[in-house]
């Protein structure tokens, strides 16, 4: 539904209530979002919108059910996506060594402990899409690093970069993982700034 005749008619009929995901994902990504979901059972999924920059909330857990939003989390992008550094992702890549984040669905796997420093409890992601299927390759995961911490985002104005991975502060990647464990499925999608709804 586009999201002008879907404010409308919520302006007719206060009653009417739109989900969470519909308010902040947009044509054409909310149809093809819809059409994915039944590949899993998982109670859960996300979305991670790199329209907006990385210093704004933009990995969206929604419940699968209802598509009520349960959370929304600061992400870090690739350093191939961010050339200069200014918290927006401009390309992407699933080449290795690219060093880019990748669009396209994603599905969770293996939670391990990480050996790199700082990145602790970690989630393997599986790539499922054209523009992601080297993730697995590339070592794409969620894990937590300190360059998305609060104190180094007040300190250098922006989040650091990753070599492509999901990388989260360590207090949202212990509500993260948890909740999509098992197979969840991850939609990296990116939308004009100036058309997402924000929480």
């Amino acid at each position: 539904m586009p999201r002008a005749l879907l404010l409308i008619l919520l302006l007719i009929a206060p009653t009417l209530r739109a989900s969470d995901l519909e308010l902040l994902v947009q044509p054409p990504q909310l149809g093809d979002i819809l059409a994915r979901l039944p590949d899993s059972q998982h109670p859960r999924f996300a979305v991670v919108d790199y329209g907006r920059p990385s210093t704004l909330p933009r990995l969206y857990l929604f419940d699968r059910r209802s598509h009520a939003l349960l959370g929304s989390y600061r992400v870090a992008h690739g350093k191939g996506s961010d050339i200069d550094h200014d918290g927006i992702a401009e390309r992407f890549s699933n080449a290795p060594g690219s060093r880019a984040s990748s669009l396209g669905l994603f599905r969770t796997a293996e939670v391990f402990d990480s050996e790199e420093p700082g990145h602790g409890r970690s989630m393997r992601l599986m790539g499922l899409s054209p523009g992601n299927s080297n993730a697995e390759a590339r070592a794409i995961v969620i894990h937590a690093n300190s360059y998305m911490e609060d104190d180094f985002i007040l300190r250098h104005g922006v989040p650091g970069r990753s070599h492509g991975c999901l990388v989260l502060s360590r207090r949202d990647r212990d509500q993260v993982i948890p909740q999509l464990a098992g197979g969840a499925l991850i939609f990296a999608i990116q939308q004009p700034e100036q058309l997402a709804t924000h929480p």
